[in-house]
């Protein structure tokens, strides 16, 4: 009796040892079960190294390709640059009549990497940080429209305008404005974000990894949980044939910001996918019009005369975007784009210009800009088609440190040529680069009737009549303008034939969803 007590005594510890190892087990597996074929694998991606790990300082594509991936944006911009609800930590808003008074429904629920719940508290530290003149990030001009943000509770926020603003949603989703932890203390090594990756290890000059957020807040179309990778490393290379070879060998998956000069090899590998689409990244030909020679505009319009911007757009990249109108706003804007003829190249007109400002043996410029690519073969091209209307070019190529340095170069010589990249909206280029006084002023232009149609097509709330101011301001570029736009590139990726849910965006080219991105 003894032994078969001590027998039935045994199973039954065993039985409860199972039973009780399974509890636990099926608990932890359960969160499992909201997994789909697509989870699963890491990604690899190869750029240069980031420089301010805080978003709010963010200055390069690699500071902001990396904080994208820990945090959230409280409206998040789709890849036709408009705000989708259904990716933002909001998840609802609305203005009042007037669009001065916006407010924000959060979700509730979103959890930072910690553990600590996401709270009204923490939208109001981000923005009040980003608005700060004695922080004194890059972002004090954009938000300085907000009079005030307050939080009628833990999941409301509302923002306070002085004027009208139509783009404000889009405002709030500059690549700076990451949601950030009110209680963290140093941004640039704590990564303490709500994001669908976790930053595991980074390690300055090497490389990145991140792990998948267990706990993130979004779920695909089929409730399933994102993002569907359980991990990505970013390795850090500054030579960018390194990085197309290490795409090729398989050592990472995408590259963003592909230079158009490996497309047509890449092309040609069934081991690779490249992605374009028309975005409004563009390198400006530019001339200072507050001293001579450009401040004549008959000069500004026989330079422009004498470009042929089609020619440059396929010599330069091989044809892989869209030649220019010498606005700073392209075709991806749609109807806010104004869709004229490319000016016809006219090397006698250019001649005949020339002579009228009295340069009637030709005039001698010196072009400074960077060395990268496609910099100098838009310069080459560009000198040769000004040689036969008698303009002598020199080209002088500074690294890019130089040219943005601490000397301001790019906002002092006389002719530049300087890289512009995508915005959500047209606005931002003329309230940096071309109204009177702008930060970023490098053509040094006044036009009072541009500063006019700008500061009321800032505040229009009617699409319609936006259109229209935006189409005159367009027509002043055209007519008098100090720029030249030889083309938009298109945003061009390469990526591992396997990887699957790139969706190409026509903003910036670091904006893809990688939430939604998986392995065959």
């Amino acid at each position: 009796m003894l032994k078969k007590f001590v027998v039935l005594l045994v199973v039954l510890l065993i039985a409860s040892l199972v039973l009780v190892s399974c509890g636990p087990t099926a608990t932890e597996e359960e969160p499992e079960e909201a997994l789909s074929e697509k989870h699963g694998g890491v990604l690899g991606f190869a750029y240069y190294a980031p420089t301010n790990m805080d978003p709010a300082f963010a200055s390069t594509v690699a500071d902001e390709h990396v904080a994208r991936q820990y945090s959230d944006h409280l409206v998040f911009i789709d890849e036709e640059n408009e705000p989708d609800v259904n990716r933002s930590v909001a998840e609802d808003w609305e203005s009042n009549e007037d669009g001065t008074v916006w407010s924000f429904a959060l979700r509730q629920g979103i959890m930072f990497h910690d553990g600590k719940e996401m709270t009204s508290r923490d939208v109001k530290f981000t923005y009040d940080r980003l608005r700060d003149p004695d922080v004194g990030t890059a972002t004090v001009g954009l938000y300085s429209n907000i009079v005030d943000i307050t939080t009628p509770d833990d999941y409301s926020i509302v923002f306070e305008l002085a004027d009208p603003n139509p783009d404000f949603l889009k405002d709030l989703a500059d690549y700076h404005a990451l949601i950030m932890d009110a209680d963290n203390t140093d941004f640039a090594t704590n990564f303490n974000g709500t994001g669908p990756f976790i930053v595991e290890q980074y390690i300055p000059e090497d490389r990145i990894t991140f792990t998948r957020n267990p706990n993130y807040w979004m779920t695909d179309d089929d409730g399933y949980a994102l993002p569907y990778l359980d991990g990505m490393e970013f390795i850090f290379l500054s030579d960018s044939s390194a990085q197309v070879e290490a795409l090729r060998g398989g050592q990472v998956h995408y590259l963003i910001y592909l230079s158009a000069e490996f497309v047509p090899m890449l092309e040609e590998d069934p081991n690779i996918e490249i992605y374009q689409k028309p975005s409004n990244t563009a390198w400006v030909i530019r001339m200072r019009s507050d001293r001579e020679p450009a401040s004549d505009v008959r000069v500004r319009q026989a330079i422009k005369a004498a470009t042929d911007r089609s020619a440059i757009l396929e010599g330069a990249i091989g044809g892989l975007g869209i030649a220019g109108r010498d606005t700073p706003f392209g075709p991806s804007y749609g109807d806010i784009y104004l869709d004229v003829p490319e000016p016809v190249r006219d090397v006698d007109e250019a001649k005949r210009l020339l002579e009228e400002a009295g340069y009637p043996d030709g005039l001698d410029i010196i072009i400074h800009t960077q060395e990268q690519s496609p910099l100098p073969a838009i310069a080459t091209i560009w000198k040769e088609q000004l040689a036969e209307a008698g303009i002598n070019v020199e080209i002088q190529l500074v690294p890019s440190e130089v040219y943005y340095g601490a000397e301001n170069m790019w906002l002092e010589v006389d002719f530049g040529i300087t890289d512009w990249g995508s915005r959500p909206y047209p606005q931002p280029y003329l309230d940096l680069a071309y109204v009177t006084g702008a930060q970023w002023n490098e053509t040094h232009w006044s036009d009072p009737e541009l500063d006019t149609l700008a500061a009321a097509a800032a505040m229009e709330l009617d699409r319609d009549e936006r259109i229209k101011l935006y189409h005159e301001i367009q027509e002043i570029f055209i007519e008098r303008g100090p720029i030249i736009v030889p083309f938009f590139i298109n945003n061009l990726w390469g990526a591992s034939a396997d990887l699957k849910g790139l969706n190409p965006t026509s903003g910036l080219g670091t904006a893809l969803d990688l939430r939604t991105v998986y392995f065959e």
